[in-house]
């Protein structure tokens, strides 16, 4: 379904930007995830298995190191050093200029066409153990190129449709959020880097996202890794001048983004067999309502 010009919405004027945690303040936020965590039990094995099987894959890891929160991100890395994947890490000190010219400035220090992937992230996130084999393994079962984590419920999230979803593995999307984990293969990075320089660094995930479509490349979301962000976003810097620098940007880059255009899942990956993968490829509008998908 595409939205006709006249209809589009103002992405920054979304509801979903301005989407305050409903589950972080209620206590149902912590069940809602054990309920997940238990459901989820019944792909432990059959996502370790893919794991196990997937070649060990070179990974970057990037990040800013602000200041006085050192101890955050050293933890952050602990975490992700457990993994049967080769590892590397590289951060730079934050200067006064937006996150995505600090992560530029870190990456041109290595050589990217050694990596398979390149990770981002943020220091104030709490991640699932050996966060990175489950991870990278759906990431590349599913031929996502740029990807991300869901949020679990009890997590800070500037949208809705970036919660984990029920009874879902991960989704083919068209809309990855450029944090607080955010995934490139090496495939992605032709084309992503170097990152725009935005201040604020709105709408630096609307134009990967669209990059990615260009080339034909799937993005989305993996549902099986959630993590929780423990901090809202927007509290550290002013989000009206945010919103005005990404608004300039998209326009200079001919992008009119709407909400119901890129928070559409256009695969659901729901089982995985040792021989087939199983989605529901949800129907657009009109069409009865969704038919499971195999891939071999």
């Amino acid at each position: 379904m595409t939205i006709p010009e006249q209809e589009k919405t103002d992405f920054f004027d979304s509801d979903f930007c301005q989407h305050k945690n409903f589950w972080q303040k209620r206590k149902v936020s912590v069940l809602a995830d054990m309920v997940f965590d238990f459901h989820n039990r019944k792909y432990f094995r059959h996502v370790r298995n893919i794991a196990h099987r997937q070649p060990v894959r070179r990974i970057l890891v990037t990040s800013v190191r602000v200041p006085k929160r050192e101890r955050r991100l050293h933890e952050v890395f602990r975490r992700l050093r457990n993994t049967k994947h080769k590892v590397d890490f590289v951060t730079a000190q934050m200067r006064d200029k937006g996150k995505f010219a600090n992560i530029n400035t870190a990456l041109a220090t290595v050589k990217l066409q050694d990596y398979d992937w390149v990770v981002i992230t943020d220091d104030d996130v709490a991640l699932p153990p050996r966060f990175l084999d489950g991870f990278i393994s759906l990431c590349e079962v599913m031929g996502l190129k740029i990807s991300q984590p869901a949020h679990r419920y009890h997590s800070y999230t500037s949208f809705t449709f970036n919660y984990r979803k029920w009874n879902s593995l991960g989704r083919v999307t068209r809309y990855v959020e450029d944090g607080p984990v955010t995934a490139f293969h090496r495939d992605a990075m032709a084309y992503v880097y170097p990152f725009p320089e935005l201040r604020w660094a709105w709408a630096t995930d609307i134009a990967f996202c669209n990059a990615a479509r260009r080339n034909h490349h799937n993005v989305g979301i993996v549902d099986y890794t959630a993590i929780e962000h423990l901090k809202p976003a927007g509290q550290d810097y002013p989000m009206q001048a945010a919103k005005a620098e990404a608004r300039a940007f998209l326009s200079r880059q001919a992008l009119r983004p709407d909400r119901r255009e890129l928070f559409r899942n256009m695969e659901i990956l729901r089982d995985i067999h040792p021989d087939r993968l199983t989605y529901d490829v949800p129907c657009p509008m009109g069409l009865p309502a969704t038919w499971p998908a195999a891939r071999p």
